[in-house]
């Protein structure tokens, strides 16, 4: 099956949330005395649930949860608490639920199954193509190689390494401030940066030749009409082979704007992929609609 469907899972908070404590999925990081559970970053747990739901394969990809503080909804004063994830997938909602009858109980008594639903997305995109979107991403690059850097903060020079043990990540606007530092160049303002880094995760592989998939759509004055609504640091919970768990600080950031289809056919393909890294853990999800 080619087509590619959004699908809606609603869960149940409570449920959900004893099955993830239960597993160590909504870990706080340690020496974080005020953190609490429903303050964790959901996208592991969630990432763990599908994935033992539907399967590796099978699960939603990208996904995008719940803002943090809309998480829930009530139907009525005596409901129970809701919350919907969104996210692509291969099969529609039918044939996902019927490879979750396999699932633990456990996992399925956490699922709204009767309200589990979808829909394929458009089999044809017209090239040129006006959309509205919502993203939520991880705005990463390649990490410098590790080396001290000069930067100014006020009247005062600072001293910097750029270095990350654990991993070769590197928020994409520290690394913007890192290479203008170096140049002697004025750096970029976070959101320039995070924008600059939205344009390039549509353009295709270097050297390819092929068109970007989508471009950001700009007014009369060729100004992408995209925006960053909010960014923060977070710290991401992810289990090593040992299942400890470790935490990861990463950019969260909201982008809304309109983008214009400049190859149909690789369209799909990066609504399927997501937009950046983490996407298997709620980021990268466009959400479209019309311009």
């Amino acid at each position: 099956m080619n087509e590619l469907h959004l699908l809606r899972l609603p869960i149940r908070t409570r449920r959900f949330t004893e099955w993830a404590l239960r597993k160590g999925y909504l870990k706080t990081p340690h020496g974080d005395g005020k953190g609490k559970p429903r303050e964790a970053d959901p996208g592991y747990a969630l990432h763990a649930m599908t994935t033992g739901l539907f399967g590796a394969g099978e699960a939603p990809r990208p996904f995008c949860p719940p803002p943090l503080g809309q998480r829930e909804r009530r139907a009525g004063a005596a409901a129970e608490a809701r919350m919907e994830i969104w996210g692509y997938a291969r099969r529609p909602a039918g044939e996902l639920a019927e490879l979750a009858k396999l699932a633990d109980e456990e996992l399925l008594g956490a699922v709204d199954r009767k309200g589990f639903r979808s829909k394929p997305m458009p089999a044809a995109w017209p090239e040129g193509l006006r959309l509205r979107f919502e993203l939520r991403a991880c705005p990463v690059k390649r990490r410098l190689a590790k080396r001290r850097l000069e930067t100014r903060r006020g009247d005062r020079m600072e001293t910097t390494v750029f270095d990350n043990p654990r991993g070769r990540e590197m928020d994409a606007y520290q690394l913007a401030a890192a290479r203008a530092a170096e140049s002697g160049a004025q750096p970029p303002s976070r959101e320039e940066a995070y924008i600059r880094w939205l344009a390039e995760r549509f353009a295709p592989a270097a050297g390819s030749g092929a068109p970007p998939a989508a471009a950001l759509a700009g007014d009369g004055n060729d100004r992408a009409d995209v925006r960053v609504d909010s960014w923060r640091s977070t710290r991401l919970l992810r289990m090593d082979r040992g299942r400890r768990p470790h935490w990861l600080a990463r950019p969260d950031v909201r982008f809304s704007g309109v983008l214009r289809i400049a190859d149909p056919q690789a369209f799909p393909r990066l609504l399927e992929s997501g937009v950046g890294r983490h996407c298997g853990f709620g980021f990268g999800m466009l959400l479209l609609r019309p311009a």
